[in-house]
């Protein structure tokens, strides 16, 4: 936490220091970061989560005049999911879209880059947006950060600002950690970046920067600006709101400069529901360069937030926990017990305060910055917030470490990963993505669970989720499960008088096979994720040789996306397995 002042004539000396100190980056990394221009939300800072099969809203700034409004989830390596619109309506008193969409139920779990077109040449993608789920418990953890300062600590005048990049390395390393932890998201409290002004400013780049290294995150992150994000300085040359329109550039919604009826709060303040609990963003800060004092004050939060978040919380179920994530209550504005706020999580002072012993939780964290690599884990079980003591990640992996005895590039069939957690957590659920090639799945593994199997080029991602308890060495072995099933013996009920064919296959697949005795059989095609995709029998049949065709369309009747599929058939207790590559 720094508020230094410069005297004018430091400061010019300053100012025509950095001229000559700013690096000679290539144009890729003086180049413009994704600014936020159609989609308001869901974006990076402010994700959708959202269950395969489930809907979610987009709300996006265009001319009421609008039409064809067509969204998609895409991520690199994979095909796209196009999404259903089921609704498009713009509310004049809002001035935005809001369009109701449906992802499809074989989605993968992942988080997803959005893309939205409509009709006036709108086009739009915006990153790490929304995250897919199989399903949200109500048992699961989160994980707070605050206080990364982005990418230094220093200021742009002081010696070594333009090449230090300590806070971006110890951001690395915190994601590195959070991304084995697997929380269902994170929560990032503030002063994201060190100093608002300088994303334009010689070319700094400094919201760019932000952006690009918290994609790295394999889960949703919500942002709430701190003062170091749009509190400005009155020493950076740049005008005073630069900071503020800074993150609305690439963290929030333009519109909040001249508010729209229906949203007549000037500041970034929002709420979701996730397993059960109640969350709440509310941005706080201290306004250092007093830009539009009369709209934003002097304290913490404005009447109108504070109106805005007792009618937020007014709906709220009384069994229902909240938790708050804001900053700093800079003038301690909120009563959390009479608003009925369970755990506030917040940062700035850069140490750890508050008792995890009985709620009201009212709890700062120590930093991601200055080599502290500080994160919280809190869980909510079943409508119980429960915060732990900060961890840290440690000064060199230390403290939470993913080892494999490979390559884990898609090369190896077989990989045994360790996990070293030097950590006093226990992760309950811990992931490890293994990458193997795709031509011998499907695979097993000897600890933990493969939850899915993503095809990328090639590649099998097998998700593997497993918990790792404290203080303790993980390990898990990945190999192919054998392809064929359980192999008949001499008294076998169940022969294949015919593999799939063809194979690999454009329009249909075929498989023949023979009964020696009466019995139920039940034939399925499954994808690579052990997902059913059809059945194309269940019944039982008397002795006999069969056919059976596939027509390469789903349930739903609709025709499946090219990748790796297997035809599975049980007759009594046994069973084959047979692998097949639909391309279209």
């Amino acid at each position: 936490m720094r508020c230094h002042r410069i005297a004018p004539a430091t400061l010019a000396a300053a100012l025509l220091s950095s001229l000559f100190l700013c690096p000679t980056a290539g144009a890729q990394e003086r180049a413009i970061g994704d600014t936020l221009t159609v989609v308001m939300r869901p974006i990076l800072s402010v994700p959708a989560i959202v269950v395969a099969g489930n809907s979610f809203t987009i709300e996006a700034l265009a001319p009421q005049s609008t039409t064809g409004w067509s969204a998609s989830l895409t991520r690199a390596g994979r095909a796209p999911h196009s999404l259903g619109v089921v609704s498009a309506s713009y509310l004049t008193s809002h001035e935005r879209w809001f369009i109701g969409v449906t992802v499809p139920g074989d989605v993968p779990e992942d988080v997803y880059d959005l893309e939205v077109t409509a009709s006036g040449g709108i086009y739009d993608e915006i990153a790490h947006a929304v995250a897919v789920r199989a399903s949200i418990d109500t048992e699961f953890y989160v994980i707070q950060i605050t206080d990364t300062h982005l990418p230094t600590h220093l200021y742009y005048y002081e010696s070594g600002a333009d090449s230090d990049t300590s806070e971006m390395e110890d951001l690395h390393a915190v994601i590195d950690d959070i991304n084995i932890i697997n929380p269902d998201f994170v929560l990032l409290t503030g002063d994201v970046v060190n100093e608002g002004e300088l994303e334009d400013y010689l070319d700094k780049r400094y919201f760019t920067k932000a952006q690009r290294i918290l994609e790295r995150l394999d889960v949703p992150v919500y942002l709430i600006a701190g003062n170091h994000d749009i509190g400005g300085w009155d020493d950076t040359p740049p005008p005073d709101g630069t900071a503020r329109r800074n993150w609305w550039k690439f963290f929030g919604w333009r519109y909040l400069e001249d508010p729209p009826s229906g949203d007549p709060l000037h500041t970034q303040d929002y709420s979701f529901d996730h397993g059960g609990a109640h969350f709440v963003g509310i941005e706080a800060y201290n306004n250092y360069d007093r830009w539009r004092r009369t709209v934003y004050g002097r304290d913490s939060f404005t009447d109108d937030q504070l109106d805005w978040l007792a009618d937020d919380l007014s709906v709220v179920p009384p069994t229902t926990p909240v938790l708050a994530f804001y900053h700093m209550d800079f003038q301690d504005q909120l009563s959390l017990s009479s608003l009925g706020i369970d755990c506030a999580l917040w940062g700035h002072v850069h140490y750890t305060s508050g008792s995890i012993n009985s709620p009201p939780y009212n709890l700062s964290t120590e930093t991601v910055c200055d080599g502290e690599r500080a994160m919280r884990l809190v869980r909510i079980d079943d409508g119980i917030i429960i915060p732990t003591e900060p961890i840290a990640a440690g000064s060199s992996g230390q403290m939470l470490r993913l080892e494999f005895d490979t390559a884990n590039d898609g090369t190896s069939t077989e990989i045994t990963a360790n996990v070293v957690n030097n950590q006093p957590e226990t992760f309950e659920h811990g992931l490890i993505k293994f990458r193997v090639p795709a031509d011998s799945a499907p695979y097993e593994v000897d600890a933990g669970e493969i939850t899915q199997t993503v095809i990328e080029s090639g590649v099998a991602v097998c998700y593997v989720e497993i918990p790792m308890p404290a203080y303790s060495i993980t390990t898990v072995t990945i190999s192919p499960s054998g392809g064929t099933g359980v192999p008949g013996d001499g008294g076998s009920i169940l022969a294949l008088a015919r593999p799939v064919w063809p194979n690999p296959a454009g329009d249909s697949v075929g498989l023949s096979f023979a009964l020696a005795v009466r019995a139920h059989v039940r034939a399925d095609v499954v994808n690579v994720a052990g997902r059913l995709v059809a059945t194309l029998s269940d019944e039982e049949l008397p002795r006999g040789t069969y056919d059976l065709r596939w027509d390469l369309r789903d349930a739903a009747g609709a025709d499946v996306a090219s990748g790796v599929y297997f035809l599975r058939i049980r007759a009594s207790e046994e069973q084959r397995l047979e692998r097949f590559v639909v391309l279209r």
